[in-house]
């Protein structure tokens, strides 16, 4: 198909000219950034700061990375894992539609080990990817958790990372009906396990709004959102950089090219891919259309990740840079990291959007402080005499 062709080729450049910047990178050195911790003192803090060190590590990017457009597509066309290898499965719901979850197949030389082999209780890490992302563009976070000894899994918003569309329905990122499914699916599975949740870009969008709509009901034992969009109005969308726009916008209409054939029923495929030129109308011709809401307001008033915080009963730990040109810097809600002790935030002065890379190849910064956050919090609940099974 000419228009799919004519998308690949558009990414194709711009996947070329990141890299040749970023190649760059190994002429010049590193350079600390010391991160730094806001959130009200608990114990769980004083157990992640003082115990488990959770800010020993300083970001330390090489000169030609602490720009935050490089940075940030460089964390958008990152080069996936060779070895990395995923078994997909698809969780029916309810004759409603299907949603694909990857399960990472484990290096066998991290299984050798064995504190780190899997056994029927280890605990499951549970990937929310970004706006366009895949099993792949988060290998790196699943590697390291298989490492740990987590048994990990990345779950896929209908029709996103090639999986197939069983009906005529794409969930936006706003709706968490999904992961409730598919968390009541895994633990079915694999009962009285330790879930936790990380979230990258949009994913974090998905995470947060579970988080916030089950509450106290959550299936999940802790959270990780890297680069959140806290406000998911039009001042996003207004802000995101018109060049990185183009890039999401190319991969979703890839997407609803794809499904072409089953979407039509249900919106104007041709305004979606030929007359959406910014994520504001894409929303409008898609989602809008898809969930029935007449009006901008309505779907980012469902859509934001924020509407239930105050029913989060997990810990959450955010990671932020703050020239991160997406999710911007004066859109943080720092009093509620100061006022809810389950709500953590940890900011560096560079890194980007979803990115946080110290060098070409490996995982990023966030990635690392994300695991090490989820270990020291599977610590402090396994060792509370509030946790029962």
């Amino acid at each position: 198909d000419i228009k799919i062709v004519m998308l690949q080729i558009m990414e194709a450049v711009f996947s070329l000219v990141s890299h040749f910047m970023v190649l760059l990178q190994t002429l010049v050195g590193n350079h600390d950034i010391v991160p730094k911790l806001h959130c009200r003192e608990s114990a769980l803090s004083k157990h992640l700061v003082k115990r488990c060190g959770l800010l020993r590590r300083p970001y330390r990017p090489p000169s030609l990375l602490r720009n935050s457009y490089i940075q940030t597509f460089l964390g958008y066309f990152s080069m996936p894992l060779i070895d990395t290898e995923f078994d997909r499965e698809y969780l029916d719901i309810n004759n409603k539609g299907a949603v694909a979850i990857d399960w990472f197949r484990r290096d066998p030389s991290t299984c050798q080990l064995r504190k780190n082999s899997l056994r029927k209780n280890s605990p499951i890490a549970l990937i929310f990817p970004r706006l366009t992302g895949d099993a792949a563009s988060v290998g790196h976070v699943c590697k390291l958790a298989s490492g740990k000894g987590y048994r990990t899994a990345v779950i896929n918003r209908r029709g996103h990372g090639d999986s197939l569309l069983t009906t005529p329905k794409l969930t936006s990122t706003g709706d968490p009906s999904d992961t409730k499914h598919v968390l009541e699916y895994i633990l079915r599975k694999y009962p009285y396990v330790i879930v936790v949740g990380i979230g990258y870009g949009a994913g974090c969008a998905t995470l947060l709004s579970y988080l916030g709509e089950y509450g106290s009901s959550s299936l999940l034992k802790a959270g990780v959102c890297i680069s959140p969009s806290y406000d998911n109005s039009e001042v996003l969308s207004r802000e995101i950089p018109k060049f990185y726009e183009l890039l999401v916008l190319i991969n979703l209409k890839k997407m609803i090219i794809r499904y072409s054939e089953a979407l039509h029923k249900i919106i104007d495929v041709n305004a979606a891919v030929f007359k959406s030129w910014n994520l504001r109308d894409f929303d409008y011709q898609v989602y809008c259309k898809m969930y029935g809401l007449e009006d901008f307001e309505t779907f980012w008033e469902h859509n934001d990740p924020m509407r239930d915080v105050d029913d989060n009963s997990v810990p959450v730990l955010c990671i932020n840079s703050l020239d991160d040109p997406v999710s911007r810097q004066n859109n943080i809600p720092y009093d509620l990291f100061r006022f809810y002790p389950n709500l953590l935030l940890v900011t560096v002065d560079k890194g980007g959007h979803c990115a946080f890379h110290e060098s070409f190849k490996g995982a990023s910064w966030a990635d690392i402080l994300a695991m090490d956050y989820i270990s020291g919090v599977v610590e402090f609940i396994l060792n509370s005499r509030f946790w029962y099974r």
